[in-house]
């Protein structure tokens, strides 16, 4: 991803707030990118522009003038607008290799990005953002989803990991078997946090995300044959014979939603100096039901003509500005969402206190995990 930056003295503000905001918060808060990409589209007819949403800066992406270079062509851009991310679209002429975007008074050259699509064409392909995870635990996830969904390709966009580089993490998700391309993209922003002065929508500043999910769907992902969103602590588990990437194909829109539950931080390792792998854990709290549990996630197959559209903003737990009709029922997965897999950025799951004689083994998902990792005990 490569960025667009505001103009000097020019900085998205913040929404309305009771209270005074941490410095925290402030220091991650997103003010400084117009566009967090600017790429060229899968069928190569529009040049695309994509970014946090405007918030107070209305008038000057309304004002905003692109020519196109080296033909010199001024074009105007259409706008495609969610909560979290707004997408721009310009119809340049064939050839176009630069811009010169007018902002705010402010003119900058922008190279434009390739389309991507293309290397991952005909794949069932798993994609996540992901930031200092450990490289065993990105690799089980692999591996698991290799096994289990079917998956042969693997998109992964790395959020300034400091823990090793890119190309290590590339090597280590080649070594998984089944898995015939592997895609690591820097992503160099800073990842928000909740806005506590505004409890009652306390995400509102999570621009980047979601982003990041638009920038793989729009990117790289349009002639891939399905894709699965799934973080590195999530494994979507089968209920039935059929992938979540088959069931997407059959469905009348082309997705598939799935809910899930916590796995406890119970380990099975063989002993306590043993390295927490998703393969140690299988057990949920009595009363946690994965077929009605908050998290929820996608997966759906891109070349339906409604996800053509590009209003359509995949966002982590569902798809924003979809059109009636086309949501379809829970698919034949579940979510495994794990308390133990965590670097602990925002708290330190693992550590929570649980009762392991109460809790409930998963069978669906300890047999998957016995075909994935059959040396698991």
């Amino acid at each position: 991803m490569q960025a667009v930056m505001l103009p000097p003295g020019i900085k998205r503000g913040l929404r309305p707030a009771a209270t005074e905001r941490s410095s925290r918060f402030l220091a991650r808060y997103e003010s400084s990118v117009l566009f967090y990409d600017v790429y060229w589209s899968a069928d190569g007819r529009s040049i695309i522009l994509q970014g946090p949403p405007p918030i107070d800066l209305h008038a000057h992406y309304r004002d905003a003038r692109y020519v196109c270079l080296p033909s010199g062509k001024a074009v105007k851009a259409r706008a495609f607008h969610s909560y979290l991310a707004c997408v721009f679209a310009l119809d340049a002429p064939a050839g176009t290799t630069h811009l010169d975007v007018t902002f705010a008074g402010h003119t900058q050259r922008v190279p434009i990005g390739h389309n991507h699509s293309s290397f991952f064409s005909g794949t069932d392909l798993l994609f996540t953002l992901s930031k200092d995870n450990d490289l065993d635990w990105i690799v089980d996830w692999a591996r698991f989803h290799q096994v289990n969904q079917g998956a042969n390709a693997i998109l992964l966009f790395d959020n300034m990991s400091t823990r090793y580089s890119t190309t290590d993490i590339g090597t280590a998700l080649g070594s998984v078997a089944g898995i015939a391309r592997v895609g690591v993209v820097p992503v160099p922003f800073a990842y928000p946090l909740e806005d506590e002065a505004v409890p009652e929508h306390a995400f509102w500043a999570h621009f980047l995300q979601p982003s990041v999910i638009i920038n793989m769907f729009r990117r790289y992902g349009m002639a891939s044959a399905g894709i699965l969103n799934v973080d590195i602590d999530e494994l979507a588990v089968p209920l039935a014979d059929e992938s979540v990437f088959a069931a997407a194909r059959k469905s009348r829109s082309g997705t598939v939603y799935f809910r899930g539950c916590w796995i406890e931080p119970a380990s099975t390792a063989p002993s306590a100096e043993t390295p927490r792998r998703h393969k140690h854990f299988s057990r949920r709290l009595p009363d946690a039901d994965f077929r009605r549990g908050g998290t929820q996630k996608w997966a759906l197959t891109p070349n339906r003509r409604w996800l053509q559209n590009l209003k359509i903003h995949p966002y982590p737990h569902a798809v924003q500005n979809r059109p009636m009709l086309t949501r379809h029922k829970q698919g034949t997965a579940f979510i495994a969402h794990y308390k133990a897999i965590s670097t602990g950025w925002k708290y330190d799951r693992s550590a929570i206190a649980v009762d392991a004689a109460g809790l409930v083994e998963i069978p669906e998902l300890a047999a998957a995990l016995e075909r994935a990792f059959p040396d698991k005990t």
